[in-house]
């Protein structure tokens, strides 16, 4: 059962077992943006699962822990990073790869369960899971994956990782296809891609999840 674990303008909820943890994006819009304080509660709370014991880490919106989701995260609050000077924007680039850089540690597994819109911030965090699925879109091609990365159109460089992460994902042309060309992905095309290994149905997410984060279940 999932609880509140952190409260702002986008929120965190938490659900969390012996070794396992799966961490669910919360916001009003239900666009999930990543504030500067949501990286500074996402930072402490990867440092809280990784000190107790967590070996299995799930992260995805929060809707899905409940059974139907929508979108995983539109990425950088444009408002804050329009405000971002000289002097602010390392800080605040710095928090961001902190939070992708757990999402790497050895030490665990991590799976990112991606839907709806995860663009920018949002793209970049999705990929820095170390397993990736896709959420397949309805028969009527309503919520459908839209991963893209349009930083450069709004005159932005990335600070949060994602030059580096997607080039390793998906060589260099995979990634100047997000980057630089602005392509905008179906589940279909990052399956192809290399982006996700697979793409799940929306039914099945809550329950493909849970026997990920507890694979003694499989067996039982």
């Amino acid at each position: 059962m999932s609880a509140a674990w952190y409260e702002g303008r986008t929120s965190i909820d938490l659900d969390r077992g012996d070794g396992w943890a799966w961490i669910g994006l919360r916001s009003g819009d239900g666009l999930n943006r990543l504030h500067a304080d949501l990286l500074v509660a996402l930072d402490h709370l990867f440092i809280e699962l990784r000190w107790t014991g967590v070996r299995r880490l799930a992260l995805s919106g929060a809707g899905w822990m409940a059974g139907r989701g929508h979108h995983f995260c539109a990425g950088a609050d444009l408002h804050e990073v329009g405000a971002l000077d000289a002097v602010t924007a390392e800080p605040f680039a710095r928090r961001g790869q902190r939070v992708m850089n757990h999402l790497l540690w050895p030490g665990w597994r991590t799976l990112t369960v991606i839907s709806g819109v995860a663009m920018g911030g949002g793209c970049d965090l999705a990929l820095h899971g170390q397993e990736r699925w896709a959420v397949a879109g309805e028969a009527t091609g309503k919520g459908g994956l839209r991963l893209a990365h349009p930083a450069a159109k709004h005159g932005i460089l990335t600070g949060f990782g994602g030059t580096v992460r997607l080039p390793e994902l998906l060589g260099p042309k995979g990634a100047n296809r997000l980057f630089r060309d602005f392509e905008t992905w179906d589940a279909g095309t990052a399956l192809a891609a290399g982006a996700v290994q697979r793409v799940v149905d929306p039914a099945a997410v809550p329950a493909e999840v849970a026997a990920w984060l507890e694979p003694t279940a499989r067996r039982r």
